[in-house]
């Protein structure tokens, strides 16, 4: 069996050798930018989201009808009874 002689060097390791690893501080690890994009983007979204649902809703409450029909309807009361039955 032949070796390869290429392996015998540091500089020449194959891709699957793990390489080495630096050391960084939390601050230059992290992946995201410094500061708040994240939160400003979500308040802007909530922001638009309230600006375009408070006119619908009043556009809703202006179109709806003054009775509506899951309503039941209002009964003639009945009657009342009489407290003598008629007489045969």
């Amino acid at each position: 069996m032949v070796q390869r002689p290429d392996l015998h060097h540091p500089e020449a390791r194959p891709a699957s050798a793990e390489p080495e690893k630096e050391s960084l501080s939390a601050t230059k690890a992290r992946q995201g930018f410094l500061g708040r994009p994240v939160l400003i983007i979500l308040l802007a979204g909530l922001v638009l989201a309230l600006l375009v649902w408070i006119p619908a809703e009043w556009w809703g409450n202006a179109i709806a009808p003054e009775n509506p029909s899951n309503e039941p309807a209002q009964q003639q009361p009945s009657p009342p009874a009489q407290a003598n039955p008629p007489q045969q």
